[in-house]
């Protein structure tokens, strides 16, 4: 059975020993009597007559006694307890994987190497489990080598926000049990943990300045302007260099000054003929926020058809107008949705998809009446349809399973079609004699449909993310479609990219994310057709976790070890016999100590003649 000691401060009682030794090697000078003959000097001890210094250490009964006693104490202090056999302790560390933390990974990694070892040694087993405060399922490490679990570490990657730890720790609960240690390392202090959780805290107040935000915007002469905004997190003024590259090539350095919190602007043009940029400040502590990836925004293509009457192109042509991003079609590129204008009084087939209109030849002279009440639906949801003013015309014919959208009274006034693939938006008056075109209502429910439309079309986008940021993909289905998507990733945090590929399942795609470091990707189904789907650019821009001014440090670890010790080891059964045996050796050494010497035993001599 292994050894511990549950108190090792007791250990300081063994400087008992030199004190006793001291205390033997020093003697008190000889004290002159003057008397008339011989025979009053009784036999004494030789004693030193040269005053009080160190001389031979006499072997003495009480001397071995002392020292015996200071070890029995010493004993008794340092609490013996041997470790059970079966003695195993579970540990879960949860790791908080906001992006702040990637600044304190060699304070991380120490700190658990000393704090783990520390707690290790109060069972014969140790068994780890270390999780993602975000990531549900596979653990990062679970099992008992210390070397494995920090090689583990070193490969986790913090690029989350800020978020709650309730759901990782109740994980961590359940898997260490009642009896076992829960610890959460992080980087900021964190008060009245859930499931009786530990704080590790690695973190330290420390200078940050990084990219904040990404805009492009075309300005009034055509040209695509890149603005990058760029802030100081420190407490003190803050000069950084920084330059642009566009593929090999890169500007010049250039110097900003940022005053303790300012946020400033950086703005270019981008560079004509290419696609892609990266903007890279002098690199600091953290690093997520030094690069800036950018890449040409090119929507999906999508095409809008109009089949109207022509008293009706006024104001389906405002309507056109308010569309961005839209393409002439053509033979390669089809319309992707019909503006229609639908005569109930002259009913003919519809396109699949479709925004109809209804438009009755005939001037009505009555207007709707009723109550006008939008559904509980994401396409008119925060809509206000109140001051919609139309005439009472016949209406389109609504189908049992049609979505009524907004209603007057009892009239369905708008209406969703999708059934058998169809994706018709219904107005359901007649626009061009109705206030609908002035109310901005009816161009934000447009907009919404068109964008549903253009998120489910399975083409070709460019688009700027920020990193960890879901990603809305359309894929294709069917027999030709291929089932996997490939994925291709280069990170430009480093002055030499890391490139990444991977292949996901087709049925991945609705959880799909941008990288969790600055970088560019592109995403592929198949090679042919449909080909690439996504090329896209991730950046940082979390300026919650740019922050590292409030970073500290705290280990609630501090005496677990003793706990842990006392609830997997037994105590040493004998201390009531020690105790005893103490206390025998303390008297039997004041005995010997005062005992009388021979010489006062013996009866004093006559007189002396």
């Amino acid at each position: 059975m292994s050894l511990t000691f549950a108190n090792l401060a007791g250990f300081w009682a063994l400087l008992g020993i030199p004190a006793i030794l001291a205390i033997h090697f020093l003697q008190r000078q000889s004290q002159v009597l003057t008397v008339s003959t011989l025979f009053l000097l009784e036999q004494m001890r030789r004693e030193s007559v040269s005053g009080r210094r160190f001389e031979r250490l006499r072997n003495s009964v009480p001397l071995w006694l002392q020292l015996l006693a200071v070890l029995l104490l010493t004993w008794l202090l340092v609490q013996p307890r041997w470790l059970r056999p079966d003695a195993v302790q579970r540990i879960a560390v949860v790791l908080d994987s906001s992006a702040s933390m990637g600044a304190f990974r060699e304070n991380l990694t120490e700190q658990l190497r000393t704090e783990l070892s520390e707690l290790s040694n109060a069972a014969h087993r140790t068994e780890y489990v270390i999780l993602d405060s975000q990531v549900a399922g596979q653990p990062i490490y679970n099992g008992t080598e210390m070397l494995e679990l920090l090689a583990a570490i070193e490969e986790w990657t913090p690029a989350g926000g800020d978020h709650d730890f309730g759901p990782a720790l109740r994980v961590g609960r359940s898997l260490v049990g009642g009896s076992g240690l829960l610890i959460l390392a992080s980087d900021h202090l964190h008060e009245n943990l859930a499931y009786n959780g530990k704080l590790l805290a690695v973190g330290e107040p420390r200078e940050n300045v990084g990219f904040a935000g990404l805009e492009i915007v075309e300005n009034e002469n055509g040209e695509l302007l890149w603005q990058a905004i760029v802030r100081n997190y420190s407490e003190a003024a803050q000069t950084r260099s920084w330059v642009m590259q566009a593929g090999r090539q890169r500007t010049s350095e250039r110097s900003i000054t940022l005053t303790p919190g300012e946020v400033r602007s950086l703005q270019g043009r981008f560079p004509e003929g290419i696609d892609s940029v990266v903007l890279r400040l002098e690199p600091d502590e953290f690093t997520l926020d030094d690069s800036l990836p950018a890449v040409r925004p090119q929507p999906k293509p999508f095409s809008v058809i109009k089949i109207s009457p022509p008293e009706l192109d006024s104001v389906l042509e405002q309507v056109m107008e308010s569309f961005d991003g839209l393409v002439e079609p053509s033979e390669d590129n089809p319309p992707d949705l019909a503006l229609v204008a639908y005569d109930p009084l002259n009913p003919q087939p519809l396109p699949e998809r479709a925004i109809v209109i209804n438009h009755h030849r005939g001037v009505a002279r009555n207007y709707l009446s009723g109550r006008i009440a939008a559904e509980n639906h994401p396409l008119v949801q925060g809509l206000n349809w109140q001051s919609l003013i139309s005439r009472q015309t016949p209406g389109i014919p609504r189908d049992p399973d049609d979505t009524v959208l907004v209603w007057q009274g009892e009239r369905a006034l708008i209406f969703l079609r999708t059934k058998e693939g169809l994706r018709q938006l219904c107005f359901n008056f007649d626009l061009a004699t109705s206030n609908a075109a002035r109310i901005p209502a009816f161009i934000v429910l447009l907009h919404r449909f068109v964008g549903d439309l253009r998120e489910q079309k399975v083409a070709l986008e460019s688009v700027n993310f920020e990193i960890n940021q879901p990603l809305q993909l359309a894929v294709a289905f069917g027999p030709e479609a291929a089932d996997e998507l490939r994925w291709e990733a280069t990170t430009v945090s480093l002055a030499q990219g890391v490139s990444d590929q991977e292949t996901i399942p087709r049925n991945r795609v609705g959880i799909l994310r941008a990288p969790d470091r600055p970088s560019f990707f592109e995403i592929y189904q198949g090679d042919e057709q449909p080909g690439m789907l996504l090329r896209g650019s991730a950046h940082f821009a979390d300026t919650r976790e740019a922050d590292l001014s409030k970073a500290a440090s705290r280990s609630d670890l501090s005496g677990l070890d003793r706990e842990l010790i006392e609830q997997h080891t037994e105590q040493d059964a004998n201390w009531p016999l020690w105790l005893l045996l103490l206390l025998g050796i303390l008297l039997a050494s004041w005995y010997f100590v005062n005992r009388p010497s021979p010489s006062e035993s013996q009866p004093a001599s006559g007189p002396a003649r």
